[in-house]
């Protein structure tokens, strides 16, 4: 009976051992790489502050009425020694509140030296900084202050940032502290307006003069349109305490088309520009606004200034209803959304021609007849806009599919 081992045989010997050395090189890497995040996570942000790893990126904010870039956010980056980068959803909750307060200065110091550069190069942008809420305290103004005094760039062209959700803004000294900064000359913005319904009811007492609306209400806006409601909602809240609202979140040109179309004016996201460190900014400036389309470049925005007109439509009815004779005499022909329609090729006949039509059919009879006054006279324009919307969501879903294009920049 022969003894000798089949090739086969061998062939699974070798495999297995061949498999079992790379399980073992697969683990021996699993373990250095569980030892690296262990060692990270152990104190690796404390370090890299310590050892010089801060970096200050921006991200652009673009005017949308003039198109250019008026201001940039001040963004907080460690980079390791090898190179990578750490980004704050890493490091924040490694530090604690003394770190977040050194490192909110820090932000604070470095961009006002890059502002000067900006200003030296032809760019006289304003910076806004995120701040930790432990840094708006009567403690902590004189240190502010200092920074600034230290730069030479006016107050005026600071904004300084503080989340909305921040337990800061509960606390009796709160206001004292943003009038006493405010007195400054430096620009105060509330973040993430949205998160925070308390806070929210406090909008009216706080001396801000920014909102920034939280990036939860923009980046669905491809997949839930109808969210564009809070967008308006937050712009005419804005309109009336006289303060600007600044739109983040923007990631898609068909985003940045519909919150335009709302009316929203200063934009900031990957639509415009991702966060860059200072020399990438500086060739992003010199290159222009790469943003090829304004309001209602697209049917998402076509959607939005439909949404936006009917909306001003009722408000004008309702609030100022002497002006209905000057109404009975706009036709579809002399709407712009009927200009927006020839141009994105939805010429006369056309199915979103007819629906706009239908719209304007149903807003002549409502008007004849007087109905204005009535919530039940407007059954009949609301469902001739739902109808005209629901076409032109599925116009814009067809031309998505044809072109390939997913909106992204």
């Amino acid at each position: 009976m022969s003894s000798r081992i089949s090739p086969e045989f061998e062939r699974d010997i070798s495999f297995c051992r061949v498999s079992r050395n790379a399980s073992r090189s697969i683990e021996q890497e699993d373990l250095a790489v569980r030892r690296e995040l262990l060692a990270w996570a152990s104190g690796g942000a404390r370090r890299l502050l310590e050892e010089g790893g801060l970096e200050v990126w921006y991200q652009p904010i673009l005017e949308a009425s003039s198109g250019t870039v008026v201001g940039v956010e001040a963004l907080a980056r460690l980079r390791e020694a090898d190179g990578t980068i750490r980004y704050p959803n890493q490091f924040l909750p490694q530090l604690e509140v003394a770190d977040l307060m050194e490192l909110s200065q820090a932000v604070l110091a470095q961009a006002l030296l890059d502002l000067a550069v900006l200003e030296d190069r032809g760019y006289p942008l304003w910076v806004s900084v995120n701040m930790a809420p432990e840094s708006f305290s009567h403690a902590c103004v004189p240190c502010l202050q200092s920074i600034l005094a230290n730069s030479g760039i006016a107050p005026s062209r600071i904004t300084l940032e503080i989340l909305e959700s921040s337990d800061f803004l509960g606390m009796e000294e709160s206001i004292p502290v943003l009038e006493s900064l405010r007195s400054r000359g430096l620009h105060l913005a509330l973040d993430d307006v949205g998160t925070a319904y308390g806070s929210l009811l406090r909008l009216k007492e706080l001396p801000v003069d920014k909102i920034k609306l939280d990036q939860g209400f923009i980046r669905t806006l491809e997949t839930r349109p109808q969210d564009l409601h809070f967008v308006g909602a937050l712009q005419d809240l804005a309109d009336g305490m006289g303060v600007e609202l600044v739109v983040e979140g923007v990631e898609t040109v068909d985003i940045l088309d519909a919150v335009t179309a709302m009316g929203a004016n200063l934009l900031q996201g990957y639509a415009i520009s991702r966060p860059v460190p200072l020399p990438d900014l500086l060739r992003f400036l010199g290159e222009g606004t790469p943003v090829s389309r304004g309001a209602c470049g697209g049917f998402l925005g076509l959607y939005a200034a439909q949404l936006s007109e009917h909306g001003t439509l009722k408000k004008v009815l309702r609030q100022h209803p002497q002006l209905v004779p000057v109404l009975t005499q706009v036709a579809a022909e002399d709407c712009s959304i009927h200009a927006h329609l020839h141009r994105l090729g939805r010429s006369d006949g056309h199915r979103l021609d007819r629906f706009h039509r239908t719209y304007h059919e149903a807003l002549s009879s409502f008007i004849r007849n007087g109905l204005w006054s009535s919530p039940a006279g407007w059954i009949a324009v609301d469902q001739a806009q739902e109808d005209l919307l629901a076409a032109i969501l599925a116009e814009w879903r067809i031309s998505r599919t044809e072109t390939g294009d997913d909106g992204a920049c």
